[in-house]
């Protein structure tokens, strides 16, 4: 899509833009999902410099702090969304252009809200928003989640994984003393990682995906998640550790813009058994 024009339903709201969007996206948020009674919505932005409403000026709605909705005053029509974090563009409705055939989403954004009955297959990427849990919160999901997708070290390391070790009141009192951050999907996790900072880095620890989610780029998104908490923290890098044995995973944490950065023996052990990885924020 190289420019284009939209309208309202009665058509007294319309507009043209010149050139291509910024990004195409199917968006699954709650509030996005109600503005529009619709199981997603499908947004396209374009810069206000190569934006032009032509017929009368829609109306807004402040649905919460700093963020504008625009409609048709006549007959209603959801026409466009502004972001307070993207003031230099404007989020347009994608069936509300003339020609809806030339919107092509590249992703779907906050897919941790989509409906539990609503099934796709186009492919696309899905971005997840984490969130940070509480310690007050029930960890026994999370604890199955990693023991789950820390298996397959069975048999494959030495000396074994401390997962068999791990506990719901350990991970409570990681998210009381760190971070411990889930992705989820109908209230269930499907991802998490524990971030501790240190004094020169943000360590990132059990980072996991579930098999059903794998695939998806989630633990990259978790990855990216932990680049930019550090930022906010003054910390320079994300650092993690590896076991020596797991290759498939120094190629990953690689493949993500990872460093090997040193090795480490556990207690007995003459020769090394895990690796440190870092990526600078």
């Amino acid at each position: 899509m190289d420019g284009g024009s939209g309208r309202c339903l009665c058509g007294a709201v319309r507009y043209d833009f010149d050139g291509p969007p910024n990004w195409q996206a199917h968006c699954h948020c709650e509030s996005c999902r109600r503005a529009t009674s619709a199981p997603f919505t499908s947004f396209f932005a374009v810069d206000h410099a190569r934006l032009r409403f032509t017929g009368i000026a829609p109306a807004t709605y402040a649905s919460s702090p700093g963020v504008a909705r625009s409609f048709c005053p006549h007959c209603g029509s959801p026409v466009a969304y502004q972001s307070p974090a993207r003031a230099h563009e404007l989020d347009l409705y994608a069936l509300t252009l003339e020609d809806p055939s030339q919107f092509a989403a590249t992703v779907h954004v906050h897919f941790n809200e989509h409906l539990p009955w609503l099934h796709l297959s186009d492919g696309l990427p899905r971005e997840w928003a984490p969130r940070r849990m509480a310690a007050e919160e029930d960890f026994g999901p999370v604890l199955s989640l990693i023991r789950a997708a820390f298996a397959f070290m069975e048999g494959r390391i030495d000396p074994p994984s401390s997962m068999h070790r791990l506990t719901a009141a350990a991970l409570a009192d990681h998210a009381r003393e760190a971070e411990v951050w889930v992705a989820e999907e109908t209230g269930q996790p499907v991802a998490c990682m524990v971030l501790t900072p240190r004094a020169d880095t943000l360590y990132l620890g059990k980072l996991a995906v579930a098999d059903t989610h794998r695939g998806q780029g989630l633990g990259r998104q978790m990855v990216d998640h932990a680049l930019a908490r550090a930022r906010p923290l003054g910390l320079p890098r994300v650092t993690l550790q590896t076991r020596v044995e797991l290759t498939e995973n120094h190629a990953a944490f690689e493949a993500m813009g990872f460093r090997k950065t040193g090795a480490t023996a556990h207690a007995g052990y003459d020769r090394p058994t895990s690796l440190t990885y870092a990526r600078d924020t």
